[in-house]
């Protein structure tokens, strides 16, 4: 089933629209409707839709305007239908220039609209059908393969495989690798293990890269790895930051487009130099592994991660890894599963003590960095007894189980309490700068240093509200108390609200609050 946002200012097109057209005969359900581009495009950035119908002559923000503005930042390859009374040429200039699929007459009949439907169903499945072209996928797979080329992409995020720089540069002009600047960061895209759908969505990455000198894609085991680079000085890493998560963005919407599902995306910390590769590479790694931790995130920055817990300790081993990551971040049985698998395999032998010491010393660890003592964990109980008594396999995995469990109540707390922390910072951000037009989700994604998309899930879940939302209920919060309290005119309180356009503040005002601003201002006077 394919999903379509529905957007015309005028409510009663929508409606017969709506209503009169058999959607799921073709394939089809209306998600969302809209009245204005401007919030069209506040729900395209929600839920991104496979087929978008819009008028092109509405308020506030027209047809051409939001469909741009989708091209630019959100997606090249949802699939456009403009709907329109108006029978002119530069419309339909546009319209291909905008890569429109359809451009259709008002007023649409229902055998007009069935029509569109019909060809535009066809035109997706056939996006999604040529990338199981085992034959094509096959062909295109074997060409797009040079083997010293790969060899040398894979031997710059090789840790045992270091060059120094000149070698690197040298190397890279060689095999023609565009592999110049100052600033540099490794993302990993993971694949899915089935063969044909893996080389598919290679062919869509490298397609979308392909004249993007900046972004190196190439593919490593069972991930698709990208080299970013950029001419910017190390200052403006930030910069650089939200342009790999822009670029990662509209690489995820076409995968969701030809896939209909998102795939795991990590991004390792920005380097200033190639020979730093290997160590980006390693970080971009870990940022993946929290993809268990956070299945709603499919786009996740080391950075992200690091700005919740600031324990940067190299850990030793697989299985120590994967208890701290359970210790810290999952819950009770995420937990418990990991002490069972760091002492599955062990035998009953006198070193026991030593395996117990080197899980007590991780508890231990991270129990220093929620300002606790792994000596006080287990009440009144002596700690150094209880290690006394751990001389089996069982008892030892016993006892590090309940300091684990211990140390996890501790974790879950201080994460909470971070995330309240995070949120209460973004709410006063927002209520210092509401006033600024300009201000919006990157502004306040860069003062609080995190990415734009971990931003959203996090503050979404935290509040119940997305930023845009939110945003807007404290403007209008605002402007209600203005209205109330002072004779300003509708055009400067919507001025000092932050809403750049008179007419749209009245719209919002009015769909939000239930009557104009006037009217609300004759009510409360």
């Amino acid at each position: 089933m394919y999903t379509i946002l529905l957007v015309d200012d005028e409510d009663e097109v929508r409606r017969s629209i709506k209503e009169l057209t058999p959607w799921n005969e073709f394939g089809f359900e209306i998600i969302g409707e809209a009245s204005n581009g401007m919030e069209a495009l506040d729900f395209v950035e929600e839920t991104l839709p496979d087929v978008i119908i819009t008028d092109i002559r509405m308020p506030y923000l027209d047809g051409i305007g939001f469909i741009e503005a989708v091209r630019n930042t959100i997606s090249s390859s949802v699939d456009v239908i403009i709907l329109s009374g108006y029978d002119e040429f530069t419309f339909a200039q546009t319209a291909m220039r905008l890569n429109v699929a359809e451009y259709v007459l008002k007023p649409v009949s229902v055998e007009s609209m069935c029509e569109v439907l019909k060809r535009t169903k066809e035109r997706l499945d056939s996006d999604r059908a040529k990338v199981s072209d085992s034959k094509k996928l096959e062909e295109f797979y074997k060409d797009a393969i040079e083997v010293y080329k790969e060899k040398f992409l894979v031997s710059l995020i090789s840790p045992t495989r270091r060059q120094d720089a000149a070698l690197i540069e040298e190397r890279a002009k060689e095999y023609g690798v565009p592999l110049s600047g100052k600033l540099f960061a490794v993302a990993i895209i993971d694949l899915p293990t089935e063969m044909l759908p893996s080389v598919a969505v290679t062919e869509i990455i490298e397609e979308a890269t392909e004249e993007d000198e900046g972004i190196i894609p190439f593919q490593y085991e069972n991930q698709i790895v990208l080299i970013f680079s950029s001419p910017m000085q190390k200052e403006f890493s930030s910069h650089f930051s939200r342009q790999i998560n822009r670029a990662l963005t509209m690489l995820q919407s076409r995968i969701i487009h030809y896939f209909s599902k998102a795939y795991n995306m990590g991004i390792g910390e920005i380097v200033t130099e190639t020979t730093g590769l290997p160590e980006s590479y390693r970080s971009a790694l870990e940022a993946l592994n929290y993809a268990q931790i956070y299945p709603e995130q499919h786009i996740i920055s080391i950075s992200d991660v690091e700005s919740i817990e600031s324990d940067h300790s190299e850990l030793l081993g697989d299985r120590k890894a994967e208890l701290v990551l359970a210790i810290k971040f999952g819950n009770q049985e995420d937990t418990k599963k990991a002490v069972h698998e760091f002492f599955k395999g062990l035998t009953e032998t006198p070193n026991i003590q030593n395996s117990v010491i080197n899980v007590l010393s991780v508890i231990s660890e991270i129990c220093s960095s929620y300002g606790k003592n792994v000596a006080t964990l287990l009440d009144d109980e002596d700690l150094f007894l209880s290690l006394s008594h751990a001389n089996s396999l069982s008892r030892s995995e016993a006892l590090m189980t309940k300091l684990a469990l211990r140390t996890n109540e501790s974790a879950t707390g201080a994460r909470e309490s971070s995330h309240i922390q995070f949120v209460e910072n973004a709410k006063r951000i927002i209520k210092e700068k509401y006033s600024n037009p300009l201000f919006g989700l990157d502004q306040l994604s860069e003062e609080i240093s995190v990415s734009p998309a971990y931003f959203s899930t996090t503050f979404k879940k935290e509040t119940g509200l997305s930023f845009v939302q939110y945003l807007t209920n404290v403007r209008l919060e605002k402007a209600k108390e203005l209205l109330k309290n002072t004779d300003a005119k509708t055009y400067e309180i919507a001025e000092k609200t932050g809403f750049s356009e008179p007419n749209y503040f009245s719209f919002i005002f009015r769909k939000n609050i239930g009557m104009s601003p006037s009217q609300y201002r004759a009510t409360h006077r």
